[in-house]
């Protein structure tokens, strides 16, 4: 209670904690509804797969790029123009489905423009938290989010598949509305600590170790940021291996969620139905996120992200033997339950150990490999689904899955990240 109060009292911490809540709202109630509408225009699963997969191609293309021109601009006014620009192309999905001009060519344009805005500006909102709190309350502060996430995402798919039901543009016009919320509550954002600028000012441009790029930040050209940001990175063996199992979790994971959402689309359930999948997911990771919250400064962080991707396997394992809905919405939920503990322990560790005049860059050296993979994951499962039948389409993803459990479980520097209170002295090495 005291570190949440702690947190509010922070500058800025409320505006930007409000403009990321409806941000997470706007995601929320567009994740079941885009893939409604996608089948819906074009009546293919593979179709409606490649909708999700070019989104993603798209977010991850412009987010190499991004995170280097985060770091180099006010990250405020590029949350304000992320928001702007999602909230007149989910607005357009909404007027076209209502005058009854929307087809799938369009569709697809509009979810790529706005996927590849979001992939160049979106690392903004992550990167100005560090300049808001305090490195050790980093932990808590990312379990306060995936509490939230996990409370905006549990009714947040039910309900764009209920407002579909409704009107199919009920939940983009929703969803416009809260990337205005969004907008306009980042205006309130301020920042607690000295700018970016403030301290390259100070720190100059000269360093050339860690210590000195902590300081001097990014004031060179363009393209040498960005070169200095990705190898910063892969010159960090641990941060390649949080990569690597990274990037095969998330391709397991929504491969896996994919495969359900598509399945049960493509055998004509109703939408309210396939968004309680995703609400049974947001549940156990609401749960994940309460535990998360009470032990993620209590106890040795690699253990624990070991015991997390073990956990997450084994909760798959039955959909590789049978398609029933109840067995995919409790095993399905299941596999979500360490995901909070996770975050808040190894990226929590990976973000406090970074520089700040760095952070834009390195949410995006850490999150487009991480999210390589995924980008194929809705078009592998619209294509696998029809190929191979359910429980082989997840079988799959399981591998994938069981691969990067397998890593993290080998791999040293990974399995003993010390707690929290001893993170200061710690190395990313």
């Amino acid at each position: 209670m005291k570190l949440c109060a702690r947190l509010w009292r922070r500058p800025g911490y409320g505006a930007w904690f409000a403009a990321d809540t409806a941000t997470a709202i706007g995601v929320a109630v567009r994740s079941l509804a885009v893939s409604l509408v996608g089948y819906a225009v074009s009546g293919s699963t593979v179709a409606a797969g490649w909708l999700g997969s070019a989104s993603m191609i798209a977010q991850q293309v412009f987010g190499v790029f991004g995170g280097t021109y985060v770091d180099r601009h006010d990250r405020r006014t590029l949350i304000i123009v992320n928001a702007v620009m999602s909230m007149l192309c989910w607005g357009s999905v909404a007027g076209l489905l209502l005058t009854g001009g929307l087809r799938y060519s369009i569709l697809l344009a509009i979810a790529v423009v706005s996927s590849a805005v979001n992939g160049f500006l979106g690392s903004a909102t992550d990167a100005m938290l560090k300049s808001i709190i305090d490195m050790r309350d980093y932990p808590k502060a990312r379990s306060l989010n995936e509490g939230r996430d996990a409370t905006v995402n549990m009714a947040g798919s039910p309900v764009g598949g209920f407002l579909y039901g409704i009107r199919p543009w009920l939940p983009f016009l929703i969803i416009a509305c809260m990337y205005a919320v969004a907008g306009v509550a980042a205006t309130g954002i301020r920042e607690s600590l000295r700018s970016d600028v403030a301290v390259r000012l100070e720190a100059g441009t000269a360093a050339s170790d860690d210590s000195a790029a902590s300081e001097a930040g990014s004031s060179g050209s363009f393209f040498k940021d960005f070169r200095e940001g990705w190898s910063w990175s892969l010159h960090r063996t641990m941060l390649v291996m949080t990569m690597i199992v990274s990037a095969l979790l998330n391709f397991g994971i929504n491969g896996v969620q994919y495969g359900i959402q598509l399945h049960l689309v493509s055998a004509g359930m109703n939408g309210a139905y396939i968004g309680f999948v995703n609400t049974g997911i947001f549940c156990t990771m609401l749960v994940g996120a309460f535990i998360a919250n009470r032990m993620s400064d209590r106890l040795s962080a690699g253990p624990v992200i070991c015991a997390g991707f073990l956990f997450s396997c084994f909760a798959v394992v039955p959909l590789v033997c049978t398609s029933n809905y109840w067995v995919m919405l409790i095993c399905n939920s299941l596999s979500a339950l360490p995901f909070p503990i996770i975050n808040a322990m190894m990226l929590g560790f990976v973000f406090a150990k970074t520089p700040d005049s760095m952070q834009g860059r390195i949410t995006v050296t850490l999150t487009v490999p991480a999210q390589a993979l995924s980008m194929f994951c809705s078009a592998a499962a619209g294509s696998l689904l029809p190929v191979c039948g359910f429980r082989r389409t997840i079988l799959v993803f399981l591998i994938a899955m069981l691969l990067s459990a397998a890593i993290v479980v080998v791999y040293r520097p990974l399995r003993t990240i010390p707690r929290a209170d001893a993170w200061d002295g710690a190395e990313l090495r």
